[in-house]
């Protein structure tokens, strides 16, 4: 009898095991883990796009990415096309000064990701 009891446990165990090894991808929530320009980054050339990198795809639709001056003007702004784990903006000609990176996704699971992101750019012409 303490055997089949042992047994079960045993199996039980694994069973519970299992389970959360499975459930750990579902429970993790889509986060930035990456961008261009990074956060307090210093642009010494021309910066032609944003690109911001999550860890899970953002829906279309409801995902947008603004790129504000130092006045808290937004200077570009861009929605995805499709549900991808990227989002770029392409960017004007920047004037030396401080930017800010404004988003906003949706992820595929429900989530809301939002932040911001500040770069400066030096010694560019227009």
């Amino acid at each position: 009898m303490k055997s089949v009891l042992t047994g079960a446990l045993a199996a039980l165990a694994r069973a519970a095991l299992a389970l959360a090894a499975c459930a750990a991808p579902a429970l993790a929530h889509t986060q930035l883990v990456d961008s261009y320009p990074a956060n307090k980054q210093l642009v010494l050339k021309p910066l032609h796009a944003i690109k911001l990198v999550f860890s899970g795809k953002a829906d279309a639709l409801y995902s947008v990415v603004r790129l504000k001056d130092s006045k808290g003007e937004v200077v570009a702004q861009a929605t995805q096309k499709s549900a991808s784990k990227e989002l770029i903006l392409p960017t004007p000609s920047l004037m030396p000064g401080e930017y800010h990176i404004v988003y906003r996704v949706l992820s595929v699971d429900g989530d809301v990701i939002e932040g911001k992101l500040d770069f400066s750019v030096h010694g560019l012409e227009a």
